[in-house]
């Protein structure tokens, strides 16, 4: 590195140092002089940006739970700031509507030489250097909400941490453990206005969410075999206002999920587990089970009058299909349903890789 690059690069860490101490600066000066805090300006500069959005979502812009961000939208309902109104795509939701004259006096009116000046800073710029000043902040604010994120993570000290996604414009969800997930619970609500909810106990897995997968990914130790069985516990909740396809790759040791209500698309499990109770939603076309690498005890329960076909590779000791009962199963077993008429919304279920105890069965 020439020593000139050296310098300009000690320069822009410097500067960069200096513009984010500026800019809070900046903000507590505006919050003084408008009379509130720094959260609520920071509620006030998100929704002057978003325009009417889900709490779910505003908890996430501000890196808050859903919980907190009820009390800071009460308040700023209180002070007239904002309105709650009902989704007209879905009634179960709130939206967070802001109201821009009461906003405008609030704080984002002080902004408004700021934002002149600034734009008369970009006006000594052409196109080309524009662009490149935009690359440049996005990936700059990029790297700042990472930080941001790993510091909440030792604030908590790295054992047990929320998590949460909004809606937003989603159509479908997909949620991926991506290395195992020791003790699971999922769940699936009607009445959330986010993608997803989760909580974990013990070490807090890193999470990811991009166009409706949502992945949850344990660091791995070298060295360390079946690691995901001295993991402690996570609860995840799906909306179900979108489609889910749900995968626990990498082995689990006990899964609980009740996705009643929730549309599924596929389920899977790779790998190897352990304690396995599945309760299954009604249908929509084929759903593919697939559970894979070697199992203890499983149970499966799907609603009364759905067609169910099985196909197991590898034996098991015990099998019960609905009211079947068939002991020291070797080699590969197809099963299907009473009455079976190959619906066209039915379950698939395969297993693969050996079984103690499986009980595949309806909940009526």
């Amino acid at each position: 590195m020439s020593e000139k690059r050296e310098e300009l690069l000690r320069r822009l860490a410097e500067e960069n140092r200096k513009s984010t101490a500026e800019g809070l600066f900046l903000l507590q000066a505006v919050a003084e002089r408008s009379g509130m805090n720094l959260t609520d300006l920071q509620c006030i500069s998100i929704l002057s940006s978003t325009g009417p959005i889900t709490a779910g979502r505003l908890a996430e812009e501000m890196g808050l739970t859903t919980g907190s961000v009820t009390g800071v939208i009460d308040r700023m309902e209180r002070a007239g700031y904002v309105r709650r109104e009902r989704d007209p795509n879905d009634k179960r939701r709130v939206i967070v509507c802001p109201v821009p004259e009461k906003l405008e006096h609030a704080g984002v009116g002080f902004l408004g030489a700021q934002d002149r000046e600034f734009e008369q800073l970009m006006s000594e710029y052409d196109d080309r250097d524009l662009a490149l000043f935009l690359d440049f902040m996005r990936k700059a604010n990029a790297i700042n909400r990472r930080e941001t994120e790993r510091i909440r993570a030792e604030l908590r000290g790295g054992e047990g941490g929320e998590f949460s996604a909004p809606l937003g414009s989603a159509r479908s969800g997909r949620l991926v453990f991506a290395g195992g997930a020791a003790r699971l619970i999922l769940r699936a609500d009607s009445g959330m206005d986010d993608l997803y909810r989760a909580r974990f106990e013990g070490p807090v897995p890193k999470v990811e969410v991009a166009d409706g997968i949502v992945t949850f990914r344990y660091p791995r130790r070298l060295g360390v075999l079946f690691e995901w069985r001295n993991r402690s516990g996570g609860e995840v909740t799906l909306s179900t206002a979108v489609p889910w396809e749900v995968e626990v790759r990498g082995g689990a040791y006990k899964v609980e999920a009740d996705l009643s209500g929730l549309r599924l698309t596929s389920f899977v499990l790779t790998r190897g587990f352990s304690n396995v109770a599945l309760t299954l939603p009604e249908p929509s076309g084929v759903v593919p089970i697939r559970l894979s690498g070697g199992a203890s005890k499983v149970t499966i329960r799907r609603p009364a009058g759905v067609e169910a076909h099985l196909n197991m590779r590898g034996g098991a000791s015990k099998l019960v299909f609905d009211g079947q009962s068939f002991e020291a199963v070797g080699g590969t077993l197809r099963l299907q349903s009473p009455d079976s008429h190959n619906a066209a919304d039915r379950y698939e279920i395969e297993i693969s890789g050996g079984a103690s105890e499986i009980t595949v069965t309806t909940s009526g």
